[in-house]
């Protein structure tokens, strides 16, 4: 652990950073020696900040764009053909000042086949959108969010049912 966290810190992530715009591969390559699990044709822009590599899975299909902010002090999960827009922000650790204690809130971070998480989400620890949810631009997710919903907002609410074309 020790060993990757040195990797990631010192060669891979400045390598990942100053990649060419379309070195897709190199930089699935840096995330899978330094501990990812990544499926097929997962592209990641390389302004993209992850900070554990070692606690994400990125399934087949996956496009995490520009700006992204993953902090992953415990496990995400993104499944098949999701996007992640410019300027999301995945917290899997938030300090919850709202109490004595003054503790760390940690929870993992699953998002399930077919999401589109749009421009500037906040997703926190511990929620779960399932299968088809998509999230409005800005909005932010706290808790689960059940499938083939749209959801936007602060904190987001399913709003109406996502119907693909063709599908009904």
């Amino acid at each position: 652990m020790i060993l990757r966290r040195i990797m990631w810190t010192w060669l891979a992530r400045p390598l990942f950073r100053c990649s060419p715009h379309a070195a897709y591969g190199l930089r699935r390559l840096l995330l899978r020696l330094c501990g990812a699990q990544l499926g097929h044709r997962v592209r990641c822009r390389r302004s993209v900040d992850i900070d554990q590599p070692w606690n994400i899975r990125l399934d087949d299909l996956v496009m995490v764009s520009d700006g992204v902010l993953i902090r992953s002090a415990a496990p995400v999960h993104i499944g098949h053909r999701c996007v992640i827009s410019q300027y999301c922000t995945l917290l899997t650790e938030v300090r919850d000042d709202r109490g004595r204690d003054q503790g760390v809130v940690r929870g993992p971070i699953t998002i399930a086949d077919d999401c589109w998480v749009a421009t500037d989400t906040l997703v926190l620890p511990g929620s779960t959108l399932e299968s088809g949810v998509v999230v409005g631009a800005r909005g932010m997710v706290a808790g689960r969010i059940e499938a083939w919903r749209i959801a936007t907002g602060e904190p987001a609410r399913e709003r109406r049912e996502r119907v693909l074309h063709g599908s009904t």
